[in-house]
């Protein structure tokens, strides 16, 4: 096949004008936003843990919010379980799974063609929004922080989250959907990296640092329409402590225990030789050698010229060469730390997860996944509702369709998603949600109805339904169909495991 080398110059005025247009619309959707100066560095650092410190803290807790996230900070960088917790909890949410339900009045005639209309409206928003993308890292803070102060960042193609350091921040109210409103110390972006941000992002950063400079005020309060502020313990809203505090001790000493295994890793290697100065027998002065100590050191230094890097030596009194080794100092600290890795997990909130021994039956392990994606869930996700339903309200207005959320995980959504088959034999209203649990969102749905039945014609071509339990009999002989797993009792999970 020949290659096209057509260029711009030969194409017919309707091809160059289509690239054209190809080529706006491309950089349209790669639309970025200038967050640092590349051209000047920045120090981060993250605090370790002081012990005695943190006790100190523990006396007054709501004087020290600022240090515990220091803290917290340290231990999700430094602690491997800490992290991975923070992670389990972050990484359970699907924010593919939600109901998205149009105004409707019972007391009027619907309007067909304008609540369609605002349905499709209401998806494309959020399309924008982007929540299964933007979420993850607003979880981790609020997970390590207890809070997620962030700015939407709207874009013509779609929106991202700028998220804030928290402690710059305060919460400053609450909104009537029932998510927080937040103001900013905007006398902390005089820095070159900050301002370098504020104008890439703009709004609603330049008109707060505007307002800061013309009345001195440093809190400024974040405008509604840019403002995203959840809280895991939404309950105490004037006091922002890390979901896990509680644990930050046994963290601290874990880590300390962490330390002496590296130091006694570390001698492990070591070993040092003593070389012997005997002295002469029937002698009673101490120094009386059968040696002179002048020709020893002769050859001590040969000798330690030649020995290999970790082990020294060393020249005494004595009567023969003797080797001293430092690994048995190393086992106790093996045990220690092994055993303190071991407390932790039993104590911490997704250790069943981190420590898979200890759930051994998938009962156990089920009831545990439902207890704390209830945990993690409840709290936070009608607080997203809430702010997702207020930024429609800004676009939309009124015609915006209301957004809910399911109360599920990634590992309860199978179990919801079945009682919504059970519900769809009574005739209720639930095919396009029941999809999104399987990460299909409402616009792929019937984008793909449309395209397979309309466009495709595959009803006529395609007689007979895929092969499934609802569409076939069983053979003779086959038995009962097998259970899930969710149904199973412990003794019947132990069964088939042995099968």
């Amino acid at each position: 096949m020949a290659k096209n080398t057509k260029t711009s110059a030969e194409s017919t005025p309707i091809e160059y004008a289509d690239r054209q247009k190809a080529l706006e619309f491309a950089k349209k959707i790669a639309e970025t936003y200038k967050l640092r100066d590349v051209t000047k560095s920045s120090a981060k650092t993250v605090q370790s843990i002081d012990k005695t410190s943190l006790k100190q803290y523990f006396q007054n807790v709501g004087s020290n919010e600022n240090n515990f996230r220091k803290v917290s900070k340290y231990l999700y960088y430094r602690s491997n379980i800490y992290n991975r917790m923070v992670s389990f909890y972050a990484n359970m949410f699907d924010f593919r799974c939600r109901k998205v339900t149009p105004q409707y009045d019972l007391s009027k005639t619907p309007n067909a063609q304008k609540i369609m209309k605002n349905y499709n409206k209401t998806l494309d928003l959020l399309d924008k929004i982007n929540l299964p993308g933007n979420m993850y890292s607003v979880l981790v803070n609020v997970f390590v922080y207890d809070v997620c102060y962030a700015i939407v960042v709207k874009g013509d193609n779609g929106y991202f989250f700028y998220i804030l350091d928290p402690d710059d921040c305060v919460i400053d109210g609450r909104y009537s959907t029932g998510d927080f409103s937040f103001s900013m110390d905007m006398s902390k972006w005089k820095t070159v990296q900050r301002q370098a941000a504020m104008e890439g992002i703009g709004e609603p950063l330049t008109s707060m640092y505007a307002e800061y400079q013309r009345t001195s005020q440093r809190m400024v309060h974040c405008p509604d329409e840019y403002a995203f502020c959840i809280k895991f313990h939404s309950d105490t809203w004037d006091m922002c402590v890390p979901p896990f505090l509680g644990l930050f001790l046994q963290f601290s000493s874990t880590e300390d225990l962490a330390d002496l295994q590296a130091i006694a890793d570390e001698l492990d290697v070591y070993k040092l030789l003593y070389m012997p100065l005997d002295v002469l027998d029937g002698t009673k002065q101490p120094d009386d050698f059968k040696i002179s100590p002048d020709l020893a050191k002769y050859y001590f230094n040969m000798l330690d010229a030649v020995l290999p890097q970790g082990i020294a030596a060393a020249m005494v009194p004595g009567e023969e060469l003797k080797v001293i080794d430092f690994n048995k100092s190393a086992d106790s600290e093996v045990n220690a730390l092994e055993k303190a890795h071991a407390s932790l997990l039993q104590t911490s909130p997704a250790g069943a997860v981190l420590d898979s021994h200890r759930l051994t039956t998938n009962q156990g392990l089920t009831a545990f996944l439902k207890n704390e994606s209830a945990t993690a869930i409840n709290p936070i996700m009608p607080q997203v509702d809430a702010f997702v339903n207020r930024m429609l309200s800004y676009e939309l207005s009124k015609n915006a369709c209301k957004v809910e959320h399911f109360r599920v995980s990634i590992y309860t959504k199978e179990e919801f998603a079945k009682s919504l088959l059970d519900s769809a034999t009574y005739s209720y209203a639930n095919r396009i949600a029941y999809n999104t649990l399987l990460g299909v969102s409402e616009k792929e749905t019937l984008a793909m109805l449309y395209f397979e039945n309309e466009a495709l014609g595959l009803p006529t071509k395609m007689v007979y339904p895929l092969m499934s339990s609802h569409t076939a009999s069983g053979e003779v002989g086959q038995g009962a169909p097998e259970k899930d797993e969710t149904e199973l009792t412990d003794s019947g999970d132990r069964d088939r495991n042995r099968a």
